[in-house]
């Protein structure tokens, strides 16, 4: 099934409407210059209600995989993603300041949810900043910082200030 560009979010949550589908990578502007590639697409569930108090919410989870370069190799690799999402649907700057402080809240403008760009958020807020392929997650896990040694006959300064500071601890 193909996701909707935008939807009206009151007759979603009023009928509480799911919304499954696949997107391409492709059609994702924002994200497209942190991908090594754009091929693939993210699986998208989603689904619109209220709860008891009337507060309006979409809820669901994006799962794929992300081709990202290692920041440390500079190696092309495959990044797993699950994320799960439930916003708080607002109409006003007010209530988006008070959703705030329980849910992550999300600005409904003319009563149009655009799902696009909701799922397009939710992925750029899950990448990570400094990606990393899993052996050089693993070669930087396992290899203990290392004090850098002089290479000429002279001591480190900073290894002297730090004998300095230990030395007038005593």
């Amino acid at each position: 099934m193909n996701l909707p560009l935008k939807v009206s979010a009151s007759k979603a949550v009023a009928h509480r409407e799911r919304f499954a589908g696949n997107l391409p990578l492709a059609g994702f502007q924002r994200l497209e210059g942190m991908l090594a590639t754009e091929d693939g697409e993210i699986a998208v569930s989603l689904e619109a209600s209220a709860d008891e108090a009337g507060q309006s919410h979409l809820r669901g989870e994006l799962t794929g995989a992300l081709s990202l370069t290692c920041h440390r190799c500079l190696k092309p690799f495959d990044w797993e993603l699950r994320v799960p999402m439930a916003l708080r649907l607002v109409k006003t700057e007010a209530e988006e300041t008070q959703a705030m402080h329980e849910y992550d809240p999300y600005l409904v403008q003319d009563d149009q949810l655009s799902l696009h760009e909701i799922v397009e958020d939710e992925l750029l807020l899950a990448l990570p900043m400094m990606p990393r392929c899993k052996s050089c997650e693993n070669t930087a896990s396992k290899a203990p910082p290392k004090e850098p040694q002089a290479k000429t006959g002279r001591e480190n300064p900073f290894a002297a200030l730090k004998k300095m500071k230990f030395d007038g601890r005593k």
